[in-house]
């Protein structure tokens, strides 16, 4: 498939996930939270298939999903001290190790992956609807930051990049990736600024600075994941984009870095 081709699936693609976004949104906090309980749990699979898609462990594989729906759950109603949820996370994650007794399809560095992955997308995406929570708006600037940086970066980088900016996404430029930061800090502020503005002028470039280097960071590391695991893509739910988690995986160090930004700021 041609340039033109790839194009028009990336655009159907980002117009399914902005479609799905906005309906959440406007329908309000609990279809919003069952939307990115729902993408959270997509994320989890794919971070699981990458590694683990050839073995034969579908009971290990259902307890991390509940473990993700509970961890959702538990925050959102339960309300169970977090001390407590990743203890039992824990226990259950690790006691199988004894019972499977093969290293080659279940050990301890399994396990701590798991919970790692669970914690890791869990918490970036309850955060998502913690700020839905306490204002759409923030909310909006999380996805604002991302999806702008990244678009600018994708655009300018095939326009006139020349410069290869790592070797671990060859496709992307320090043309695209300058081009991308400058207009996520310019459009990241001035809409932070002007619909929530609770924080000065310099602090929120400051955050927005912060945000968009994570976004740009963000999006390497998950590259880097697939590169370790010789991938290109997460899956192919999404046309033109690939996995949530090639969707993603900026708004999830965003996410994270936000929660660290407005508590500091």
């Amino acid at each position: 498939m041609g340039r033109g081709g790839n194009m028009k699936k990336r655009l159907l693609g980002a117009f399914i996930v902005l479609f799905i976004l906005i309906t959440s949104l406007i329908l309000g906090e609990i279809p919003f939270s069952i939307t990115m309980t729902v993408v959270a749990l997509l994320g989890l699979k794919e971070l699981i298939d990458i590694k683990y898609k050839k073995r034969k462990i579908n009971i290990i594989k259902i307890l991390c999903y509940l473990l993700m729906i509970l961890f959702m759950i538990n925050n959102l109603i339960l309300k169970i001290d977090n001390k407590v949820m990743i203890c039992i996370s824990l226990i259950l994650l690790i006691l199988p190790v004894i019972f499977y007794n093969d290293k080659d399809k279940y050990n301890i560095n399994d396990s701590l992956y798991l919970f790692g992955i669970i914690y890791f997308i869990g918490y970036a995406f309850l955060n998502i609807i913690d700020m839905m929570c306490i204002s759409i708006y923030k909310c909006i600037y999380i996805f604002v930051i991302a999806f702008i940086t990244d678009t600018y970066a994708y655009i300018s980088g095939m326009l006139i990049g020349k410069h290869r900016f790592t070797d671990i996404s060859p496709k992307k430029t320090i043309e695209g990736c300058l081009i991308g930061g400058v207009m996520g800090v310019f459009i990241g502020s001035v809409y932070y600024y002007s619909l929530v503005g609770d924080l000065s002028l310099i602090k929120t470039i400051i955050m927005s600075i912060v945000l968009v280097f994570l976004s740009e960071m963000g999006d390497l590391v998950f590259s880097s994941i697939k590169r370790y695991f010789d991938k290109k893509d997460y899956s192919n739910i999404i046309p033109g984009h690939g996995g949530i988690l090639d969707r993603f995986d900026s708004v999830i160090f965003v996410s994270l870095g936000m929660l660290i930004m407005i508590n500091i700021l």
